[in-house]
């Protein structure tokens, strides 16, 4: 299976601001992976939009450094960028272990610590 569909960013919202200010929150990148984008199932839409959610990107990654979870968020290509909504670890066609995303869209972009 190739993973050529890009680079993203896996990223943490962390708040920057000091002690007693107004919360300032960034995305903190923690790792970045080749990934490959996926097509999104009728169950799985249909899933999402039962508990009113958008999938609008469903991406596989490698099993490696990090450990994607709910609620990290992910940019893609350096520009679009998501929350992470479900992950499941599962194998590819060769056995190995990946990582598959739902992503959705945020509206309101979020600064990155750089």
């Amino acid at each position: 299976m190739l993973l050529d569909s890009g680079l993203l960013t896996i990223c943490e919202l962390v708040n920057i601001a000091e002690p007693g200010n107004k919360p300032l929150q960034k995305l903190n990148p923690l790792a970045q992976q080749w990934y490959g984008e996926r097509t999104i199932g009728y169950n799985r839409q249909y899933a999402a939009k039962s508990v009113n959610e958008q999938v609008d990107l469903l991406v596989r990654i490698w099993a490696e450094d990090i450990r994607p979870r709910i609620g990290h968020y992910v940019i893609v290509d350096n520009e679009t960028q998501y929350r992470v909504d479900n992950v499941t670890l599962t194998a590819d066609e060769d056995g190995l272990t990946v990582y598959d995303m739902t992503l959705a869209r945020l509206e309101n972009h979020y600064d990155v610590i750089r």
